[in-house]
């Protein structure tokens, strides 16, 4: 079994379909607007709590949500979770901060999986392609320069911005090539 976990573009939204469903034996538990916060800890507590993967994939996303009581917070999400809480949890936010928190994430779920001797890869959604180099590009598929934007390419999408059936299937095309390099289907 593949544990495939994300966001929005990774869950499927505005689709009849979502990447990870082309994918041979994954399960997605990708949730629509997370966090990296919540990508990082949902994909922690599936692995200690259900069946232990096979393998997983983790689509990170931008560094520009943050998960606060189960609310996944953007800078822009005021309407929704109010003015003063939003503007307090962005108050000292910037890019430098949001790399090395992005940075720690990823080194933690690493660690974790690696642990638990669980084969993985981390793509990017948008925004991060560049913040991961050196060694940490061994199980990082795309970086430095694509992920799940640039694989969709000029196809159709929905009024999200969000990849539509043949976004998705370009998506597992790549996933699916990279995937099969690496013994996990045949």
């Amino acid at each position: 079994m593949i544990l495939v976990n994300g966001d929005s573009f990774t869950a499927g939204e505005e689709s009849t379909i979502s990447w990870p469903s082309l994918v041979p034996d994954a399960v997605n538990i990708a949730t629509s607007g997370a966090s990296n916060d919540h990508i990082m800890s949902s994909t922690v507590y599936y692995i200690q709590t259900q069946l232990k993967p096979d393998y997983v994939i983790v689509a990170w996303t931008s560094p520009d949500r943050i998960d606060v009581s189960g609310k996944h917070l953007t800078a822009t999400s005021q309407a929704r979770y109010g003015k003063t809480l939003v503007d307090e949890v962005f108050k000292d936010w910037n890019s430098s901060w949001a790399r090395v928190k992005f940075l720690t994430q990823v080194g933690v779920l690493h660690g974790f999986l690696e642990s638990k001797n669980i084969p993985h890869v981390f793509v990017s959604t948008f925004d991060i392609q560049t913040w991961a180099q050196g060694p940490m590009e061994d199980f990082y598929l795309g970086w430095p320069d694509q992920g799940i934007v640039e694989w969709m390419g000029d196809c159709p999408k929905g009024p999200g911005g969000h990849p539509l059936e043949l976004g998705h299937q370009r998506i597992a095309e790549r996933i699916n090539e990279y995937i099969r390099h690496l013994g996990w289907i045949s």
